[in-house]
């Protein structure tokens, strides 16, 4: 028989497009193999063969088997064995199909022999991949786990997502790298969109790391300028307007070890704040740190974020805690960066939440075996839910090269050529077993069997306990009763009772269930008392200043206590009002800190209602796995407190409320997990409790909200206003006569609420007036008062106005604001004049009195005083005789000892003729007197108009009266010459008769 050889090589896909020019964070990643298949020879059979997968998601692999040099003489017979099982034997023709069913997930070795004429010829031994479907989970849509992915060209990217989705995570991360998309300030997308849209297309979101210019910022990797920052930005917009469906963008991938100096962590500031402008509507996550001391320490660079002021408004904040040290320091390294970090984040008012974006274990060489890797994945997976981590992300799902003594090539939950380890298998039964669990916390013991090298976690399963065991050693194995639950392996596989009828605990993590329900009041009661405890050990100084905080925390203590020792179920009304009480100590702070009892800053009043809402968490546990009725008005309500505690932080938004925002931020994940739980048609055991538990926390989150916000406001307001007073201007404050306005002065944004919304009020009478106003919301008062108007003007008492009086008098002026008064004498000042002189001095008067505000009232009067009493008889002539006298009345009035008569022109008067000046009284003796009847100028006995013309004239001209006129125009009878007080009681004459005869 001749010997044939000719090579038949089928390969199904080569790809050996090896990039080494990409390291991130030393880990080389995304580096693809070849593929081997089979080109077989055999001396007288040739053959080739093809395997439809390497790796199957469905329980049958296709083999295709054609003989090449098929011998119709001859008989051709293989044997197919699976797992060392035979599965079939069939005659072969020249060309041949087999459909070989794979029970076992995992990895499954098929040896196909063919025999030629009952003589074996050739062997064929394969290893086929085996992935079952994801068995899907109650609310494992919620779960925000994933993997770490790198984008290549050359990626099969079905095979990524169908890794990805077999595995039963939710997240994908990976960079859409600036120096891969930008090419002479144009975008080119194409590497990723395929990538993109088939993972949105599978229900997978996308975590996308931002930066990495790679070159393209004249060969620097970091932005370090405006120029840069400009960039930047476009980039940013650019990756916007491409995606619409990112789920979170991570700035930067482990900055702390490029943005090195105080300066440039200033612009990694800038970044993040650039980001945020630009995806406003998207979750933007920081931080994204690395664990090394050659650069800057996480802890630092994470603290300068939270510090900041930009930077405090960022609460999505993830670091990379890689512990791949082997099982003897038993995950030290990752409780110890997680401890410090949490701490650090306390620190700084929390309500952060934490992304832990790349973790894993990388098996490499001798010194972390694949036995390893899986245990700590689990194991630092269960870890990170203890800690509360929001997002875990497993760096990586395949290995990035194929050199296996390197560590930075085997990270991956499958290889470089995507065939999975048995971590993937063992962190896919991991998911199936926790994914829509709620993690309900730790115990000390399993069976009343404590050790402290045990490592034992309780979840909610779907209403049910499940615990998730280790040994903390892998020295030490733990023994416990195998009774009353059942245990299974990491890959789900049920393990048996040894022949004592223990089960013994190693290293590697087993999973418990059907156990008893009293773990999950075991567990919550353990780690509430413990949370307890370091609250009061961190918070004493502040607790000492709020004395009625210590019997409320000692009495929850006691109650947690208690929870510890329950066996049976506790009714559901009782946790919900035990939550309600532990969530009282943070009204209680709040409280404190407003009435200013409470002396510290508003940083640590965060903080100390970060630490009680953890505690707080194990409180909405036990409401979860005990409330089982729902109460839809309840979560309408909460929905009320929630909306009411945003309207108070938006309408002030002025005002820095940092962390209410952050807090509420907290109630509303609560509450849309309520609400979406709410809306689910499926039924679980878990259902109910989850959307009590939720909402309620929601609810108490929401008031802490409102109450710390109002806090925030107030404080704000009351500096605000202090820095901008509000004052009254009033348009005077000296007296005055005239209306005064009152104006609001204030350099504060202010809303008159009253006075239709007007500023100024105009007072016409004293009196006051009370402003309402709004200044950030708060309403205020303040009144307008004004003494000053004084709209009356003086009394004069004493005299009547143009009154002539013919006795003296004494006008009285009363005013409490007077001035000034003047006092006018016939035209001429009286200067000595003083409020309450007796004036008798005849004349015509005018009074004016002047008060401060300007009023004036003024009178006039006139004082005629008739001091005629005796006829005066001087030489000839008979003077001081009153006008209008009848002679009879004469007589009465004249007293002479002698006859007379009295003639006019040589005509004897009558008795009731009127004299007059110029009449002559005659003596029995012959004696002549010629009477002079002052002011009656013209002759005729009277005072009148014609009088006082001629007086008039007199005083003009001095020449129109005769010696007898001119002696009856001295009207006052002061033997002076004729002048102005005899015209003024000429002039008073002529009043008074008018007066009289009105």
């Amino acid at each position: 028989m001749s010997l044939w050889i000719i090579p038949t090589i089928i390969i199904y896909s080569l790809k050996n497009n090896i990039d080494t020019s990409e390291v991130n964070s030393g880990k080389l990643v995304n580096i693809y193999s070849i593929i081997d298949l089979y080109n077989v020879l055999n001396e007288d059979i040739i053959y080739s063969i093809n395997f439809a997968d390497e790796i199957v998601f469905k329980n049958s692999v296709d083999i295709e088997l054609s003989i090449e040099n098929y011998d119709n003489e001859s008989e051709y017979v293989a044997q197919i064995v699976l797992n060392n099982e035979i599965k079939e034997e069939k005659e072969l023709q020249k060309e041949n199909n087999f459909n070989i069913e794979l029970i076992n997930e995992g990895k499954n070795e098929i040896n196909i022999t063919i025999n030629k004429n009952e003589e074996k010829k050739t062997e064929i031994i394969k290893d086929i991949y085996y992935i079952e479907p994801y068995q899907k989970q109650f609310l494992d849509e919620l779960e925000k786990n994933g993997v770490n992915n790198k984008v290549t060209s050359d990626m099969d990217k079905d095979l990524v997502v169908d890794l990805c989705k077999s595995l039963g995570i939710n997240y994908v991360r990976y960079g859409i790298w600036w120096g891969y998309v930008e090419k002479n300030n144009k975008y080119d997308f194409s590497l990723y969109d395929d990538f993109v849209n088939q993972l949105k297309q599978n229900n997978l979101k996308s975590f996308v790391i931002l930066g990495a210019p790679m070159g393209i910022l004249n060969g620097k990797s970091i932005v370090d300028s405006d120029e840069s920052l400009t960039r930047y930005k476009n980039y940013i917009t650019a990756v916007k307007n491409q995606y619409d469906d990112i789920e979170y963008y991570e700035v930067e991938n482990e900055p702390n070890g490029k943005y090195i100096s105080e300066e440039l962590q200033g612009w990694y500031l800038k970044m993040i704040n650039a980001t945020n402008e630009i995806l406003n509507d998207k979750s933007i996550v920081v931080g994204s740190t690395m664990m090394t001391q050659y650069y800057v320490d996480s802890e630092i660079f994470i603290e300068n974020i939270l510090k900041n002021d930009d930077g405090k408004k960022f609460n999505k904040i993830s670091f990379h805690p890689y512990d791949a040290v082997p099982n003897v320091k038993n995950n030290g390294i990752l409780i110890d960066l997680l401890r410090k970090h949490t701490k650090l984040s306390n620190n700084y008012g929390g309500f952060n939440k934490f992304f832990i974006s790349e973790y894993g274990v990388s098996n490499y060489s001798n010194k972390i075996t694949e036995k390893e890797q899986r245990e700590k994945l689990i194991q630092q997976s269960v870890m990170l839910d203890q800690y509360s981590i929001d997002t875990n992300l497993i760096y990586n799902l395949k290995n990035t090269g194929k050199n296996t003594e390197n560590i930075e090539y085997n990270w991956g939950l499958t290889n470089y050529d995507y065939t999975p380890k048995s971590s993937y298998y063992a962190m896919k039964n991991y998911y199936e077993n926790t994914n829509g669990a709620e993690y309900i916390g730790d115990i000390n013991s399993i069976e009343n069997i404590s050790n402290k090298n045990i490592d034992a976690h309780v979840y909610d399963k779907d209403g049910k306990p499940k615990i998730i065991v280790w040994s903390k050693s892998k020295d030490e194995n733990i023994t416990i009763p195998y009774k009353n639950f059942r245990a299974s392996d990491v890959y789900g596989n049920e393990i048996q009772p040894d022949e004592n009828g223990n089960l013994v605990i190693t290293t590697s993590p087993i999973y418990l269930d059907e156990v008893d329900y009293s773990y999950f009041y075991k567990a919550i009661s353990n780690v509430a008392i413990e949370k307890y405890t370091d609250f009061v050990e961190n918070f004493s100084n502040e607790i000492s200043q709020v004395p009625e905080l210590t019997s409320k925390i000692e009495e929850n203590q006691k109650y947690m206590e208690a929870v510890g020792q329950v066996e049976n179920k506790i009714v559901g009304s009782a946790t919900i009002q035990a939550m309600k009480n532990h969530f009282e100590l943070g009204n209680l702070i709040l409280q404190a800190y407003k009435d200013g009892r409470l002396q510290i800053e508003d940083v640590k009043v965060s903080s100390m209602l970060d630490m009680l809402n953890d505690i707080g968490n194990s409180y909405e546990d036990l409401v979860t796995v005990s409330a089982q009725t729902v109460n839809q008005t309840e979560i309408e309500q909460t929905n009320k407190v929630i909306q009411d505690a945003e309207t108070t932080i938006n309408n002030n938004q002025g005002c820095e409320i940092i962390y209410p925002v952050k807090i509420l931020d907290f109630a509303r994940d609560h509450y849309e997990k309520a609400i979406y739980i709410n809306s689910l048609e499926e039924e679980n055991d878990i259902k109910n409790g989850l959307i009590i538990g939720n909402n309620l926390h929601a609810s108490l989150l929401a008031n802490w909200t409102k109450l710390y916000a109002q806090i925030n406001i107030d404080k704000f307001v009351d500096e605000y206003i202090a820095n901008n007073p509000v004052t009254i201007e009033y348009s005077t404050i000296e007296l005055t006569n005239q209306n005064v306005k009152a104006t609001i002065k204030t350099n504060a944004e202010i809303q008159i609420t009253n006075n239709s919304n007007s500023k100024e009020h105009t007072f016409e009478q004293n009196g006051s007036f009370t402003f309402e106003y709004t200044i950030k919301g708060r309403a205020l008062r303040i009144t307008a008062t004004v003494q000053n108007i004084d709209k009356v003007a003086p009394s004069i008492s004493g005299v009547q106005k143009a009154k002539l009086y013919t006795k003296p008098v004494t006008p009285k002026i009363n005013d409490e604001n007077l001035k000034e008064i003047k006092l006018i004498l016939n035209s001429q000042i009286v200067s000595d004049y003083k409020n309450g002189d007796i004036l008798e001095e005849e004349g015509f008067y005018e009074l004016t009195a002047t008060d401060k505000a300007g009023n004036t009232t003024t009178t006039y009067f006139q004082i005629f005083i008739n001091n005629d009493t005796d006829y005066k008889i001087e030489e000839n002539y008979i003077k001081n005789v009153t006008y209008n006298t009848k002679k009879s009345d004469f007589d009465k009035k004249l007293k002479l000892s002698v006859g007379y008569k009295m003639y006019r022109n040589e005509t004897e008067l009558k008795q009731d003729d009127i004299i007059a000046t110029g009449d002559v009284l005659r003596t029995e003796a012959g004696d002549n007197y010629t009477i002079i009847v002052p002011c009656d100028i013209n002759k005729d006995g009277k005072v009148d108009l014609k009088d006082f013309i001629k007086m008039r004239i007199y005083l003009l001209l001095e020449n129109n009266l005769d010696d007898i006129e001119k002696l009856a125009a001295d009207c006052n009878n002061d033997n002076q010459p004729i002048g102005v007080k005899d015209y003024i009681r000429m002039r008073l004459i002529i009043l008074m008769q008018d007066s009289k005869s009105n």
